[in-house]
């Protein structure tokens, strides 16, 4: 596998996770009425934090991707989301599932604005790599209510945040292993 071969791989794991874990939130609370005594609709507003975050970590995220480095702020992505997704799992209160979420949402904010760039830089065929990863941002969609519902009716919903979020560390980690911290390769002009 080339170099740019083994970064669109993980770019497009990432959009996988970035909008599965941002939706995790929403199919486990089912689970979680009867664990705090609360409506659905309560428990919902515990999100709202990891949406502002979401949306407001995107312009710091895209900022420091250029100045640091691309590469370790999506390695930071994977390891940062999977942390507070297993955080999230662990929390015993209400105001820990909200800072644990709003968590989540800030690491998702890196996603687009540094796992888009870096897909660009290093895609040889961009509409078809583009049109690609936008596929594995809906799978993300439709696997975290999926994966999330089995999970939570046969583990529990600590465990639809504790096992993606194990997954996200460890994909992190051989992100780092697997790809070095190169620049950019030279864009080419037709």
């Amino acid at each position: 596998m080339t170099h740019n071969r083994r970064v669109i791989t993980f770019i497009n794991l990432a959009h996988v996770a970035d909008h599965m874990f941002m939706l995790i939130f929403p199919t486990a609370v089912i689970g979680m009425t009867s664990a705090f005594d609360m409506s659905y609709g309560a428990l919902l507003t515990l999100s709202l934090g990891g949406f502002i975050a979401f949306g407001a970590g995107s312009i710091p995220a895209g900022w420091l991707g250029d100045l640091w480095s691309r590469r370790n702020m999506m390695a930071v992505f994977f390891i940062g989301i999977g942390a507070a997704a297993i955080a999230t799992g662990f929390a015993q209160g209400t105001t820990m599932i909200a800072v644990c979420l709003t968590g989540i949402g800030l690491f998702a904010s890196i996603y687009h604005p540094v796992g888009t760039a870096m897909l660009t830089a290093h895609a040889e065929r961009l509409g078809r790599e583009i049109g690609i990863n936008g596929v594995f941002g809906n799978l993300g969609v439709a696997f975290a209510a999926l994966i999330t519902g089995a999970i939570t009716q046969y583990l529990g919903w600590r465990w639809a945040f504790i096992l993606p979020g194990a997954v996200a560390v460890v994909t992190g980690l051989l992100f780092l292993m697997l790809v070095p911290d190169r620049p950019a390769p030279a864009i080419r002009s037709r």
